[in-house]
């Protein structure tokens, strides 16, 4: 007798292909104007194993990327002679950010608003006890496995590149962002996730533009250094206002939907609890983040320059680097 321990990977890469061809016709506008609902293919691991293929590819672009051309022009732009290893490191790392930020930020533009539920959020919850949030369009599909992919190989990269002092609090987000995807995309409160996914991003571009502008500045230093470093204060300033907006302000309406509005059209249970507990940690970690905001504004408003303080300082960097050479 045989048992399978999987939906082998024939079956995982035609539902990878199916998801990824809905989502390049939504994002082209090709899409048909009538969809099918599918719910989640959890019986044998399948979108499981999607998630992880898509992980797997995330890390892959990532890296090859990284190393093969942005690190390359990062030493262009910031000057062979005058940039450290760290430096053009630290450079990469911010434009690959910016690169995955500005793309799903984009993505959920362009799907999470179209779907038929978005508003009010009271549409988020009807039809929660009757099992009908489960199913949800390729698409959508597709957007939810590939975020919680790019958060997957995020847990990993965070490992090998660059450490910055919220090295625990980012992998607390990562973590809990991929086991809120999970729960929710299994649970039935994809509705929530999506537009929790589709605030999350967008306050991240500005702010690894704001981190270029400055690595530029401060690498080629001279007569160019003030206007990059405007440059970043600006950005900066664009990034803290969308980030109080969007994670201070509509994300906890989202908290408050799932904790009270929701509980007007079911009983909760385990997994709900679970979802909110979830929901709150990353409100948390939201508050966190955004202290340290106000900690950098406070600096610049005294004259100081605008810096992301969960980095170590490019001095601190450099000096650990030269005591392992010794």
């Amino acid at each position: 007798m045989t048992t399978s321990v999987g939906p082998g990977f024939e079956p995982v890469l035609e539902e990878s292909l199916r998801c990824l061809k809905a989502f390049g016709e939504k994002l082209m506008g090709t899409a048909p104007a009538k969809v099918a609902l599918r719910k989640p293919i959890l019986h044998d691991g399948t979108d499981v194993y999607v998630t992880a293929l898509y992980a797997l590819g995330f890390f892959v672009l990532n890296w090859g990327l990284r190393l093969l051309v942005v690190e390359p022009l990062a030493a262009m732009m910031l000057g062979k002679k005058s940039a450290s290893r760290a430096k053009v490191q630290k450079f990469a790392q911010s434009s690959l950010e910016m690169i995955f930020y500005g793309s799903f930020t984009v993505f959920g533009l362009l799907i999470v608003p179209q779907q038929p539920w978005f508003w009010p959020s009271e549409n988020w919850w009807i039809g929660f006890k009757e099992g009908a949030t489960l199913a949800i369009p390729d698409d959508l599909k597709a957007y939810y496995l590939m975020y919680a992919a790019r958060y997957m190989q995020g847990v990993v990269s965070v490992l090998v590149e660059h450490k910055r002092k919220d090295f625990w609090e980012m992998q607390a987000h990562h973590l809990v962002t991929v086991g809120l995807i999970a729960l929710s995309y299994a649970y039935g409160w994809n509705r929530v996730g999506a537009c929790v996914m589709a605030l999350l991003d967008p306050a991240d571009v500005p702010l690894h533009t704001a981190k270029q502008f400055k690595y530029i500045g401060d690498a080629r230093g001279g007569a160019v250094k003030p206007l990059f470093q405007n440059l970043a204060d600006v950005c900066f300033y664009v990034f803290g206002a969308s980030f109080f907006v969007m994670r201070l302000v509509l994300y906890p309406y989202i908290v408050w939907s799932a904790h009270f509005e929701a509980a007007r059209y079911f009983e909760y249970d385990a997994g709900a609890w679970a979802c909110v507990v979830l929901l709150y940690i990353l409100l948390l970690l939201q508050v966190y983040w955004f202290a340290l905001i106000v900690k950098v504004a406070i600096k610049a408003a005294k004259g100081g320059e605008a810096q992301d303080v969960r980095s170590d300082d490019e001095e601190e960097e450099d000096d650990k680097q030269k005591k392992k050479k010794k």
